[in-house]
């Protein structure tokens, strides 16, 4: 790659970014933050999911929403990324299925006074919707942060946060 095309690629990519942020629909963050609120009131947990890249963000999305978030006199976000449990996942994928070790997980942990939060670029990884799937059928609130088409998480989950843009990064 040549300076000059390097250049460019790193012009467009900041440009496609800044459209993204800047042209997402800014309301569906609201509804996130009464999920939250919710979640913080009756003393439940978030769950966080996300597939390769996506547990990534799974894993520091708990982090910032639980540590970043905390105000000393208020009740504290209680956190959980499903993705952070290397032993459950490989003992899930191998004795059940890959496609259950998130939603396997919710069978055993999710309450009425939770919500789940999905992360998914494409918003069709089987795990991270089997997830929102069960979690649906619990009657949790369930989010899901997707990009591209927004995938069928745009379709099912009960609040999204699509920001569409067909870039990983």
């Amino acid at each position: 790659m040549t300076a000059d095309s390097f250049d460019t690629f790193v012009t467009d990519y900041y440009q496609r970014f800044a459209d993204a942020v800047s042209t997402f629909d800014k309301a569906s963050m609201q509804e996130v933050l009464a999920v939250f609120d919710r979640v913080i009131e009756a003393g439940g947990t978030m769950w966080f999911a996300g597939n390769g890249g996506s547990a990534g963000i799974a894993d520091h999305a708990v982090c910032d929403c639980s540590k970043g978030t905390f105000v000393e006199g208020r009740k504290p976000l209680k956190t959980v990324s499903l993705s952070a449990t290397w032993p459950m996942l490989t003992a899930l994928g191998n004795d059940i299925s890959y496609d259950a070790v998130f939603s396997e997980q919710l069978k055993y942990y999710l309450t009425e006074k939770d919500a789940l939060l999905v992360i998914s670029s494409s918003g069709n990884s089987p795990i991270v919707v089997k997830a929102c799937e069960y979690a649906n059928s619990r009657g949790v609130p369930t989010i899901a942060f997707v990009g591209f088409k927004g995938g069928k998480l745009k379709e099912i989950a009960r609040h999204v946060v699509h920001v569409e843009v067909d870039n990983y990064g």
